[in-house]
């Protein structure tokens, strides 16, 4: 009984710390200046507020695997450019390891459900098949947060800003350079609605380190 009381204690005293880091990253978050570009997680909100293929604000971006593929391209093609005047760079961006279908990143996913919890991302159910690497991925990232329940059913999601979303990025948008946002949008037009195939194919292509490890890497290369 006095193991099982310490126990509850501990994960008591886990919860509350858990609660409270990510109570100050959403006041840091609400805080600071809000045109200011800091973090991975700027990027991420300003490639879904981009315009891109019809050229309207927030054009959404289909499926986590297209983004974490984006944000993995993002990285080694146009973040060296793009980083000027931000306080973004190669070792506080996404990290990205060779994985079953190639790079792969659980730092994507978590960003992603930090945003949704607050408001700042939405979804809505996408049309497209669902493919392997989509469903394996969220397992991958599930596991690496210890959650336990199964997955039963695996339907691929659409992306894109909420309203406040949208007014957060707004002034971060504005800021940029006419050449930022000719690189931001001009990536995002060229991946936003490219075939998922054809991206991993150009990654694989590419960047063979980052299929060394893939499960899939004979089918998309054919």
């Amino acid at each position: 009984m006095a193991r099982l009381f310490c126990f509850l204690v501990e994960s008591a005293k886990t919860y509350c710390i858990v609660v409270y880091v990510c109570r100050i990253k959403a006041k840091l978050l609400m805080t600071r200046d809000p045109a200011q570009i800091t973090s991975r997680r700027d990027i991420l909100l300003l490639l879904l507020y981009a315009p891109g293929k019809i050229g309207a604000i927030n054009e959404p971006i289909s499926g986590r695997t297209r983004l974490v593929k984006m944000l993995f391209l993002f990285k080694q093609e146009i973040l060296p450019e793009f980083r000027a005047g931000t306080e973004i760079s190669e070792q506080n961006f996404y990290d990205f390891f060779a994985w079953d279908f190639g790079p792969f990143s659980t730092q994507v996913y978590d960003d992603i459900s930090f945003f949704q919890l607050r408001d700042f991302i939405e979804t809505y159910p996408s049309s497209e098949e669902s493919v392997p690497e989509a469903i394996a991925e969220l397992e991958k990232w599930r596991e690496s947060t210890e959650i336990d329940d199964e997955l039963d059913v695996y339907e691929e999601e659409i992306f894109r800003l909420t309203e406040h979303g949208v007014r957060f990025c707004k002034p971060m948008f504005d800021r940029l350079t006419d050449a930022q946002r000719k690189l931001l949008v001009s990536f995002k037009t060229r991946l936003g609605d490219a075939p998922l195939r054809g991206i991993l194919r150009y990654v694989y292509q590419t960047y063979p380190a980052q299929a060394e490890k893939s499960k899939i890497a004979s089918n998309v290369l054919r």
